[in-house]
């Protein structure tokens, strides 16, 4: 299928757009939830009023008033017939017999009809707006993206989100080739050994890339909620040679149990060595609501709470983002939805340890008014941007530029319309994705100047 051409930062998008063979649909994930659509109302006929029925007006100075009278006074002779309205008495009553069940009929047909009308109403569901006009993304669907930089200095991309049918969808870009791809990672599960995936509808997203050559360690990660029981606990996919077998994917269960709807972030920790490729680390709320970081080093450890639970609010939207700790990219900080109304910090300090207040990124955030949060390095990893979705689809950011944060209230989206998103997500390059009318879309981050957003073009569909 062909595509619009887009600039893509300062790579121009092809027309060329390559679709792999899966397809979603119901032949392609069978047992899964695809978002009901449901049909209007029926219109059935309405209750006829029994008094407007016949509304035959009363004979007020009719000619006929007096002709029973008129024809009995005129029977002197006994010849005289009596009549009843102009009609004999016989053609009277059966025209009135006709005209009563006629009545009676259309009341009881109204009636009828009616009741009919009132049970199908009350069985038949809302229709809902989401549902009919989504038929690409899950109307609840969250966002994730990540980034990596393979041998040769071709850069990707990759962006997840849930399609109707609650699959997981990749879409990644190569830049060599400037072209995006579409991968179901749902329907590569069902014929794996360690799958199929059942992630709940609507879960948080959070993806990593690495591109580690100690050990040549070039992946690409997704976490999200399932099921096991009756408690939500956390699970991801990897894919290890994202080159060579791109449609190969391996599941993980990590066991951790979560609070229902936790928000989950992500970032691929690089290490403070040259000798080592790094660790996986996962933030996320706990079940007793603190929030609680997990490293792949023993994904077991379930630290001690980096957050506590009565300062954060209930699904807390959460960030994490790498940043340069002197000379090595080992260190990192991590953005949480704090109670009253603010965005707080914590930085890691190394080996499981964290400072837990470690300052505000923003205040002014009202967690009731917020859907979740979103960040990316910028400049050699020595500044951070942090992007705040509210409920009504607009964005807001922050930057950290080494020393302090600086508000920015407004974002401009150059090149778009204004944009109501319901979902956002993030590349460590400066990339910027949105959900909008059931539609993605790609930004470029102005590093110079973040409050600038360059539209790149629309991924998806």
């Amino acid at each position: 299928m062909a595509s619009a051409d887009y600039s893509h930062g300062h790579e121009p998008y092809s027309t060329l757009e390559v679709r792999s063979v899966e397809v979603s649909g119901p032949h392609d994930l069978e047992g899964s939830n695809k978002e009901a659509v449901p049909l209007p109302d029926s219109q059935y006929p309405q209750v006829v009023d029994p008094h407007t029925a016949w509304d035959a007006p009363k004979p007020t100075g009719s000619p006929y008033a007096d002709t029973e009278a008129t024809a009995v006074q005129g029977q002197d002779d006994g010849t005289a017939k009596r009549r009843v309205c102009g009609l004999s008495p016989r053609i009277f009553y059966l025209v009135l017999t006709g005209v009563i069940l006629v009545i009676l009929g259309a009341i009881a047909g109204g009636v009828a009809g009616g009741l009919t009308s009132s049970r199908t109403s009350r069985s038949s569901p809302t229709p809902d707006s989401d549902a009919v006009r989504n038929v690409n993304i899950l109307s609840t669907s969250k966002l994730a993206a990540s980034n990596w930089t393979d041998p040769q200095e071709v850069t990707h991309r990759s962006v997840f989100f849930q399609d109707p049918y609650n699959a997981i969808i990749a879409r990644q870009w190569d830049s060599q080739n400037n072209t995006w791809t579409t991968r179901n990672v749902s329907q590569f599960m069902q014929s794996s050994t360690s799958g199929p995936i059942n992630p709940i509808p609507g879960t948080s997203l959070a993806s990593a890339s690495s591109d580690s050559r100690a050990g040549s360690m070039y992946e690409v990660r997704l976490w999200f909620s399932e099921l096991t029981g009756n408690a939500q606990t956390i699970s991801w996919v990897n894919s290890n040679n994202p080159i060579g077998n791109p449609d190969f994917w391996v599941y993980n269960a990590s066991g951790l149990p979560t609070w229902n709807g936790t928000q989950l972030a992500v970032a691929w920790q690089r290490c403070p060595r040259d000798s080592c490729a790094g660790f996986w680390t996962l933030a996320y709320q706990g079940r007793e609501g603190y929030i609680r970081i997990a490293n792949s080093s023993d994904w077991t450890n379930n630290t001690r709470p980096v957050v506590r639970t009565n300062v954060v609010s209930a699904g807390a939207s959460l960030a994490l983002v790498p940043t340069l700790n002197v000379t090595y990219v080992d260190g990192m900080i991590l953005a949480t939805q704090r109670r009253p109304e603010s965005i707080g910090r914590s930085t890691f300090v190394g080996y499981w340890n964290w400072k837990e207040d470690d300052g505000t990124i923003l205040d002014d955030v009202d967690p009731t008014l917020t859907r979740q949060f979103a960040a990316t390095a910028m400049n050699n990893w020595n500044e951070a941007l942090f992007v705040a979705l509210s409920t009504d689809g607009s964005i807001r950011g922050v930057r950290w530029d080494g020393n302090a944060y600086n508000a920015i209230p407004e974002i401009n989206l150059a090149q778009g319309q204004s944009t109501n998103f319901s979902a956002i997500a993030m590349t460590t390059d400066a990339m910027f994705y949105g959900i909008s009318d059931d539609q993605i879309w790609e930004y470029s981050v102005d590093t110079s100047d973040p409050s600038t957003f360059t539209l790149a073009g629309k991924i998806y569909p």
